[in-house]
């Protein structure tokens, strides 16, 4: 694993924390910030947690666990890739970690995604979180209006 690639991001959304906390934990707004993907939990610490839908015509089922859920601050999943070239073992599963904060204007929200198996997947995903994060700030905001 690649201990020196972290995506580290943040973005300021002006929408209360109660509101992003919903979109970026359930079901509807995953698949809206994750292209298309259907998540499947109980969404308990120690639960499963399935990503399936199609990509490029092909279909996958990604997975992980839910580590952390500490409702309107952090949401943490370990997650592996189908398409990660790497076999499904658990040093191979990367690590998510989603954190919220009030601040004046709404909330700040964080995201660490580490432990990648290779540079390319360290690369695709740093464009990923950019995306996503756009994505749920519009959401979260439009709706808020």
């Amino acid at each position: 694993m690649l201990q020196d690639f972290v995506v580290n991001q943040t973005i300021d959304i002006a929408a209360p924390v109660n509101k992003v906390w919903k979109f970026i934990t359930t079901p509807a707004g995953m698949k809206e910030y994750l292209f298309g993907t259907h998540a499947h939990s109980d969404w308990k610490v120690g639960s499963l947690i399935r990503f399936t839908g199609e990509w490029e015509g092909k279909p996958y089922e990604d997975k992980g666990t839910i580590e952390v859920l500490e409702n309107e601050k952090v949401f943490e999943y370990t997650y592996y890739s189908s398409f990660s070239g790497v076999p499904d073992q658990a040093e191979n599963y990367t690590l998510v970690r989603m954190e919220l904060e009030p601040i004046e204007t709404g909330t700040r929200l964080s995201v660490k995604h580490s432990n990648f198996p290779s540079e390319t997947a360290y690369q695709n995903n740093e464009k990923h979180w950019d995306l996503a994060l756009d994505i749920i700030k519009d959401k979260t905001e439009a709706e808020h209006t």
